[in-house]
């Protein structure tokens, strides 16, 4: 009965992890486990514009690989919008805006600011870490405050990007608007 009467964004909380790989392991998920499940439920919640593409759908890494096979685990043998899912990885500045997800690794504000320049106007859902990733025009970051892997959502990024994000997947976060940092 008190599940009825909870506010929504715990419902949308609720429906976002219930949304995740049913398995789950016996210990604890390190942050990239956590990382790449989120990753992989954007395919979810984020519409993209229609395409005539009929390859897989791309989940690509730009710079070093933090989630140590997470990544591909989390998406093995899944789907998204009929198509199989594809993780793609590559050197800093090569990102690929053929990738409907690109993940952008690493710490160096320069070559974040270069590889979110270069993908600004593409229809590619952008994923950082770290302060300021959103405020230089990303769409997603990845932020850890007190263990926990919390959002942020520059809707400004997104609208450039035409993505459209679920209104389930927004109330789950801190929205954000760019800077020009």
């Amino acid at each position: 009965m008190a599940l009825l009467r909870c506010r929504p964004q715990f419902a949308a909380a609720l429906a976002l992890v219930l949304a995740m790989p049913a398995a789950i392991p016996a210990q604890p998920a390190n942050e990239y486990e956590v990382k790449a499940a989120f990753l992989f439920n954007f395919t979810r919640f984020v519409d993209w514009p229609p395409s005539s593409g009929s390859g897989p759908f791309c989940i690509g890494i730009a710079g070093a690989d933090p989630f140590g096979g997470a990544l591909d685990e989390a998406v093995k043998g899944r789907s998204a919008g009929g198509h199989a899912i594809a993780v793609k990885h590559f050197k800093p500045g090569e990102e690929s805006a053929a990738c409907e997800i690109v993940f952008i690794s690493g710490a160096d504000a320069r070559k974040t600011g270069a590889a979110l320049g270069r993908l600004q106007h593409a229809a590619v859902l952008t994923v950082g870490e770290g302060p300021g990733f959103c405020h230089r025009g990303g769409v997603i970051a990845f932020e850890v405050e007190d263990s926990r892997v919390r959002l942020e959502i520059n809707p400004d990024a997104a609208q450039r990007a035409r993505l459209q994000i679920s209104s389930k997947l927004l109330t789950l976060a801190t929205l954000v608007r760019d800077t020009g940092e």
